[in-house]
C-alpha cells in the first residue's frame, strides 16, 4: 500500500515520505536527523502541529513570520561569514590563493539549492518553528508539570529497605546511584527530568500502563511513593517540585509562547505522546519492515 502513516483520516503517502527524506539529506549532517525514522517523525509532528494550531488559533501572522525569517537569515549569515574566515585563514596558512565561498557556491555545495530555493526553504522552516513554539509551549504552560526522580529495583524487599533509608533523610541521588537497576536513573542520580501529565515519562515498560503515572501525580510536592510494581520491577518515585498549569487560553499566552525556547525533539515527542494519550488526535506509523510487514493492511 502507498500508506506510510496516518494522522486521523489524513494519509501520509510513500511519495511524501521519500521527498521528506531527500529534503532532510540536503539540510542535515547528523546521521540521526537524516534517518528514515526521523523523516517520518517529522511528518507526523508536522501534521499534528497543524491540527492543534487550528484548534487553538495558533496561526503565525505576517509580521511574526517576517521577524522569524530575518532572525534565521541573520544567524545563517553570521555562521557563513565565520566559515569563510576559517577557510581564508586555512588557505593563507597553506600558501594558497585566498578565495572565500560565494553564497551561491556554498548553497549549491552544501544543500544543492539555489539562493531562491534556500530562501523558500527557510521561510517554510520559519513558519514551522513559530507554529511549534506556539503549540508546544502552550501545551507546556497549560499542563501540570513536576520535577521527578526515580529508583528502579527488582526486589520488593530491597526497595522497601531503600525507601526506609530515604524516609530517614538519606540522599535520593546517592541511593539511586548505588541501587537503581535502571541505567538512566543510576547514572543521573535518580533524575527523570521534568514530567508533564501523560507525556510518557512514567511509561517505563512501553505498555502505556498508567499505574506509575497515577501514583506520581497523586503525590504531594516533596513526597516519595511506596514501591510501585511495573512489569517485573518496582519503582520509587519522588515529586521534587510541582508546577501548576496556567489555565489561561492560548490568546492570553501567545506572546509568551512565541518568545519561549524552541522545543527540543524530546519535548516534541512528549507532546505527541500526551496528544495520543489524551485521545484528542490519533496517529499511526505504517512503515513496512519497521512498524508492520510489507503488504499488511
Amino acid at each position: 500500500m502507498n500508506e506510510i502513516a496516518r494522522v486521523g483520516d489524513d494519509v501520509i503517502s510513500a511519495e511524501e515520505f521519500i521527498q521528506r527524506i531527500v529534503e532532510r539529506e540536503k539540510i542535515y549532517m547528523d546521521a540521526d536527523q537524516r534517518s528514515a525514522g526521523a523523516a517520518l517523525d517529522s511528518l507526523l509532528a508536522e501534521r499534528l502541529l497543524l491540527l492543534e494550531s487550528e484548534r487553538i488559533g495558533a496561526r503565525p501572522n505576517r509580521l511574526e513570520l517576517t521577524a522569524e525569517f530575518e532572525r534565521m537569515q541573520t544567524d545563517w549569515e553570521k555562521n557563513f561569514q565565520e566559515l569563510n574566515k576559517q577557510i581564508v585563514k586555512a588557505q593563507r596558512e597553506s600558501g594558497l590563493e585566498e578565495k572565500p565561498y560565494s553564497r551561491e557556491e556554498f548553497l549549491k555545495l552544501k544543500y544543492d539549492m539555489t539562493p531562491l530555493e534556500f530562501e523558500n526553504h527557510q521561510k517554510g522552516v520559519a513558519r514551522e518553528l513559530l507554529t511549534r513554539r506556539m503549540v508546544i509551549n502552550y501545551w507546556r504552560f497549560s499542563t501540570d508539570s513536576a520535577e521527578a526522580e526515580g529508583i528502579k529495583m527488582r526486589s520488593l524487599a530491597d526497595i522497601r529497605k531503600v525507601r526506609e533509608r530515604l524516609m530517614k533523610g538519606e540522599s535520593f541521588s546517592l541511593l539511586a546511584r548505588q541501587f537503581s537497576e535502571d541505567m538512566h536513573t543510576r547514572q543521573n542520580g535518580g533524575l527523570l527530568g521534568t514530567a508533564y501529565r501523560k507525556d510518557g515519562t512514567f511509561d517505563f515498560d512501553g505498555t502505556q500502563d498508567t499505574t506509575a503515572e497515577d501514583a506520581f501525580w497523586a503525590l504531594k510536592e516533596g513526597d516519595t511513593s511506596e514501591p510501585i510494581k511495573v512489569g517485573d520491577f518496582y519503582w520509587l518515585l519522588r515529586k521534587v517540585k510541582f508546577y501548576p498549569a496556567n489555565e489561561a487560553e492560548f490568546f492570553h499566552q501567545r506572546d509568551a509562547c512565541i518568545k519561549g525556547a524552541d522545543p527540543s525533539d524530546t519535548m516534541v515527542k512528549k507532546w505527541r505522546y500526551a496528544t495520543a494519550a489524551g485521545g484528542l488526535y490519533t496517529y499511526e506509523r505504517r512503515m513496512p519492515g519497521w512498524d508492520c510487514k510489507a503488504g499488511d493492511k
